[in-house]
């Protein structure tokens, strides 16, 4: 006989949902839609799940212990980690401010203009010729000049009988064109350029026939609760219910952006017809309903040509046979988004050597020209977006973001964005809380925290840093650095600056050879460039002007939506940029070791 069902109150929301015994909170949490931080995945690793359920006795915890665990004074207030509880009978259960996920601090892009306007969805005046000596009626489209556009037969029958007075939406690309559906309202149209990354997702609606941006949406990819880092979600989405989960949830996050944009243009979805998306290789092919298990292989095969399907298939709010088309993938870790980067940059328009560095979950870096390109990746972990962290996380309200310390007296201050009391820190008042921890002589030259240093002491795992006394955070627990935090975040640094040099000497391209520095993204945007060279991340470049181009992978979606001349471009860039695989790349295992060290001349307290 089934058990009969649980009911669990979700707080602060004051949702119920229905349950049932030995259900795992964490699934129940997310199934509810809630945003709860999991950077392991659930693989009870992180111990940033942390809820609160009352009765204490509601529960039964599973599994084996997590390396975060909770303290004994945690424990008496209710705390358990969800990926490690389960469900045993009815009990209230409230994420706690240290474990949301609220409203992050997205970067939008700065938008380029998009080349002479050719966008390939074109829309075309309806003529129908009748002809005497033959049964029915010619369909012509005005001033249509390309190849006989396909189209379904109930939609020819539908030109037919339409007459005079209709336009028809045609999809054009290399291979063919395409007839997409009737219109009786003329009006503007438009296309939907989509940044799908790994933690945000955000987009542009662009008019077709002008390039004007009139809408703007971004929110959280609702993947996350499954993990942060993209071999997790790999592993999650090998089997066909993972797959379905992962790409339910990248379809819900596309949609909230849509609906936003949609609204703030004052601009009905049925008027879409076309998205571009760009994202990192993993994110696209769980768009396409691909497994990407394979991508866990280091000789996974890459197919480097634009990934397309139909808006139906992915079960986002627009008309369902509105073409989907994402940017070619370089590599299984290097994809759309850093082509979509590198087209922002202009790199293969110019005869000067440039570096392109995108640090996010995964990094991405680029070297070359106009006459050639080499890329690779490297596993940086989540450390720069506040990810892996004790007292990290995301750059939303309550992280800390810039952080200094008086070389005099060790006092620490710091900016929160938003205000407020701080819950965490995020990547960047990491990075310059790192940088000032150095040049002060609280960590030595290997990174490693020196006891008796202002500000250090003993913690639960060993020395670390108190960055904010309990008294002054707003989750009640002190904010630290630990040994562990600067072990991660040192091979974090390490892997990023082994990968430049990399690079660098592969191609015998010397510091003062890179004329231009592109940094992309939310590290491009909001890091500190003294910190960032002070603390080793990356190494200094003497000649070169430095570029922060924002979001790059939603730019390039941007600009090879409204030009088929950019589309032909990133296609280009696919196939004619090297890629370099650090895991069989033997010279990085010395570039790697060299790099764990801090540069050896911190800069000048200011």
């Amino acid at each position: 006989m089934p058990s009969p069902p649980l009911v669990l109150v979700l707080r602060p929301s004051d949702r119920t949902v229905r349950a049932y015994p030995g259900d795992l909170l964490l699934d129940l949490v997310r199934e509810a839609g809630l945003g709860i931080e999991s950077v392991c995945g659930g693989a009870g690793e992180c111990g940033k799940c942390r809820v609160i359920v009352s009765p204490t006795d509601a529960v039964e915890e599973t599994g084996a212990p997590c390396r975060h665990g909770l303290s004994a004074v945690e424990r008496a207030q209710g705390y358990v980690l969800a990926c490690r509880a389960r469900l045993v009978k009815n009990a209230e259960l409230t994420v706690p401010v240290e474990s949301r996920i609220v409203a992050p601090k997205i970067l939008l892009p700065a938008l380029i203009e998009g080349g002479a306007l050719d966008p390939a969805v074109r829309t075309y005046p309806v003529s129908i010729d009748a002809d005497p000596f033959a049964i029915g009626a010619s369909v012509r489209l005005a001033g249509y000049r390309g190849p006989r556009p396909r189209a379904d037969p109930g939609l020819l029958s539908r030109l037919r009988d339409a007459g005079d007075g209709c336009v028809a939406i045609v999809h054009e690309e290399e291979n063919g064109a395409r007839i997409l559906r009737l219109e009786r309202t003329p009006g503007p149209f438009f296309g939907l350029a989509i940044d799908l990354g790994t933690t945000t997702v955000a987009g542009a609606l662009v008019e077709l026939e002008t390039g004007r941006v009139v809408g703007i949406g971004a929110g959280l990819n609702r993947q996350i609760t499954w993990g942060e880092e993209l071999l997790t979600r790999c592993a999650f989405g090998r089997t066909p219910r993972g797959l379905q989960t992962l790409r339910r949830a990248a379809a819900d996050s596309i949609s909230l952006v849509i609906r936003s944009a949609t609204a703030e243009a004052g601009v009905s979805a049925d008027r879409i017809a076309e998205v571009v998306l760009a994202g990192n290789t993993v994110m696209t092919w769980i768009a396409a309903g691909r497994d990407p298990s394979p991508l866990e292989l280091v000789d996974a095969p890459i197919d480097r040509r634009f990934v397309g399907f139909d808006a139906g298939e992915l079960g986002i709010p627009l008309r369902p046979e509105t073409p989907v088309r994402c940017l070619p993938a370089i590599s299984r870790f290097v994809g759309g988004d850093v082509v979509g980067d590198m087209l922002t940059a202009g790199i293969c328009l110019s005869d000067e050597v440039s570096l392109l560095v995108d640090l996010g979950t995964n990094g991405e870096i680029v070297l070359g020209c106009a006459e050639w390109r080499a890329c690779t990746s490297c596993a940086s972990g989540p450390a720069f977006e506040g990810g892996g962290i004790s007292s990290g996380m995301r750059a939303m309200a309550g992280a800390i973001e810039r952080v200094r310390i008086d070389p005099a007296t060790g006092v620490v201050t710091y900016d929160v964005i938003g205000g407020g009391r701080p819950r965490g820190c995020c990547g960047s008042g990491l990075i310059d809380a790192a940088y000032a921890m150095y040049r002060t002589g609280i960590l030595d030259f290997s990174g490693r925290l020196v006891e008796g240093a202002a500000g250090v002491r003993v913690g639960a795992e060993g020395l670390e840093f108190l960055l904010v006394p309990a008294d002054e955070s707003k989750t009640g627990r002190a904010i630290t650095i630990s040994e562990q935090d600067m072990t991660y975040l040192m091979d974090s640094k390490a892997a990023v600056l082994g990968a430049v040099t990399v690079l660098l000497n592969r191609y015998r391209v010397q510091l003062a050879d890179v004329r231009h520095l592109y940094l992309a993204g939310a590290f491009g945007a909001f890091a500190d460039l003294v910190s960032v060279y002070g603390f080793g991340i990356l190494p200094e470049l003497p000649n070169a002007t430095v570029h922060a181009i924002g979001n790059g992978s939603l730019t390039g979606a941007y600009a090879t939506l409204l030009s088929r001349a950019r589309r032909r471009e990133a296609a280009l860039l696919a196939v004619s940029t090297v890629y370099i695989d650090l895991l069989v790349d033997p010279a990085f295992v010395e570039a790697y070791t060299t790099a764990l060290l801090l540069p050896p001349h911190p800069l000048p307290m200011e």
